[in-house]
């Protein structure tokens, strides 16, 4: 028989999916920019799921390409002096990496002046929605941030510019890091999950860092080409690890690590079966039975070794490699010069880095102020909840991505 411990864990980790059902992803689109003259051509990239967000009949979501690019006609447009430009070569979908969509289109404006964009696409889907686009035009290349309030850029460019430095590129990735981590539910979410399996400062610290040399590393491995992993499949992983490293902890603080690791596995086929039915997709039922069978090998393995922590250092470090690929997605897709390959690979990395260490930092800011300020059954009740909301966003977040 289960013990009530673990029967109340079991709850948590049921009713976690119910509280965040609302939840969504990080999502985000790209396009690269080439302006010649009075000419503006685009290419437009994101990934498959975001299209399933756009309005149309079942029968439209066979055809993810076409649909996009359909939808893309009324969504981007370009004005200069007040006038729109007019179609050169209306969207078409094109080939692209395995997990996005690419669609290709021109604008011809009425004379070479100052050109601006405007994008609206998914804006009106999803509140929290980045495009980040890249301009390249007299030699310059520059970097633009659109969001659902901030929908035009004019694209000035003075006459005596010169092409970006390999600084610049460093500062402007830099950035670009820094903003793809902040707006990274997923990968916070990830960071919160070891804050509450460590248990102490030295604990933490190697989790974290274990995690940041494996997307490190990962991050220059798809960056180079060496590695291309499933896009679709990293960003359901990417929840699954979060899920993980959640229940852990609960298994830790209850001591009912080892029960967990028996009916966790079971509980996970038992919830997706039904969508499987449903949905009919043979990847899911995969991907579920072979996070199940870690699992249940992972918690075993950590429940009765004696070095227990080293085995959390090597997890941690491999899911970090996980994540890394889903960073590489995101600037992948951005674009970048080959010739400052270096420049922006550090400079991203560091913005990520950068931007995890001011977020660890205020989660740590917030702990200690609940130490000194809080009851122990006040700190244990956030502790429970904190860990419930995670375990449901990261089964959300696996379920959801295998089934896109």
């Amino acid at each position: 028989m289960l013990s009530l411990k673990v029967k109340l864990l079991l709850i948590l980790f049921l009713l976690g999916p119910v509280s965040v059902v609302q939840a969504h992803n990080r999502s985000e689109s790209f396009t690269d920019w080439s302006v010649q003259g009075n000419q503006l051509s685009f290419s437009f990239s994101v990934l498959q799921r975001e299209a399933t967000r756009i309005p149309a009949d079942t029968d439209a979501y066979q055809q993810l390409g076409p649909l996009l690019a359909e939808y893309l006609q009324e969504q981007l447009r370009v004005q200069v002096n007040g006038r729109y430009c007019k179609p050169l070569q209306v969207p078409q979908a094109l080939p692209s990496r395995e997990g996005f969509l690419r669609v290709e289109g021109s604008f011809s404006c009425p004379d070479s002046s100052t050109p601006v964009l405007e994008i609206n696409s998914f804006f009106d889907l999803i509140a929290t929605h980045t495009h980040y686009a890249r301009v390249r035009q007299g030699g310059v290349v520059t970097e633009w941030l659109f969001t659902q309030s901030q929908r035009t850029h004019s694209l000035s460019v003075e006459t005596d510019a010169q092409e970006v430095t390999d600084w610049q590129a460093f500062g402007q990735y830099l950035w670009i890091g820094g903003e793809h981590i902040l707006g990274g539910i997923d990968h916070l979410a990830f960071v919160l999950a070891l804050i509450l399996l460590a248990h102490h400062w030295r604990a933490m610290a190697w989790l974290i860092t274990g995690f940041t040399l494996g997307h490190s590393l990962s991050l220059a491995l798809a960056v180079l080409g060496i590695a291309e992993p499933n896009s679709l499949m990293v960003e359901a992983l990417i929840g699954f690890t979060i899920a993980l490293v959640v229940i852990e902890a609960l298994g830790e603080r209850s001591e009912t690590l080892w029960s967990l690791a028996t009916w966790l596995p079971a509980l996970c086929l038992i919830l997706v079966l039904p969508l499987w039915l449903v949905s009919h997709q043979w990847l899911l039922m995969v991907g579920v039975a072979g996070v199940g069978l870690f699992a249940l090998c992972y918690l075993r393995i950590v429940a009765v070794s004696s070095r227990a922590s080293a085995w959390r250092l090597l997890v941690t470090t491999v899911f970090g490699l996980i994540h890394g690929f889903g960073f590489a997605g995101g600037l992948l897709e951005t674009g970048f010069p080959p010739g400052q390959l270096a420049f922006v690979l550090m400079g991203f990395n560091l913005g990520v880095e950068l931007g995890q260490l001011l977020v660890l930092a205020a989660i740590l800011i917030l702990m200690a102020l609940g130490r000194r300020f809080l009851a122990e059954p006040t700190r244990q009740l956030g502790f429970n909840l904190t860990a419930s909301m995670l375990s449901g966003l990261g089964t959300f977040w696996f379920v959801s991505r295998l089934m896109a």
